[in-house]
């Protein structure tokens, strides 16, 4: 439980942090093209998360996704189901709310039944 508990503030804190770096980045107009690095760095976190415990590192990227978009949303003083316009992430849901709301919100309960169950 003390692990997983760890494994929720950790992801919490790498999923703020990472909002704070890309706000930066958008709010002085330097707009990311590329996700590929970004991926890169949250996959060895969530690998990272999960080597001790697999299912705290599927709660964890749940827990990114759950959260990550509307933490940087919030940083930019956009609404709070903002989608932005190059992601592919945010083209695909941006005719679809109500799918990528959906997405989230079972994205949030999965993340926290799998810390607080296993």
């Amino acid at each position: 439980m003390i692990a997983s508990i760890s494994s929720l503030l950790m992801t919490t804190a790498f999923t703020i942090i990472s909002a704070i770096v890309d706000s930066e980045h958008i709010n002085k107009g330097q707009y990311i093209e590329s996700h590929k690095s970004r991926w890169i760095l949250r996959l060895t976190f969530f690998i990272v998360v999960g080597i001790s415990n697999i299912l705290n590192g599927v709660a964890a990227a749940l827990l990114f996704t759950a959260l990550f978009d509307q933490v940087l949303n919030w940083l930019r003083g956009k609404p709070f189901w903002y989608l932005g316009t190059v992601a592919k992430w945010d083209i695909f849901f941006s005719k679809r709310k109500w799918l990528y709301i959906t997405v989230k919100v079972l994205c949030l309960i999965s993340a926290i039944l799998l810390f607080f169950n296993n």
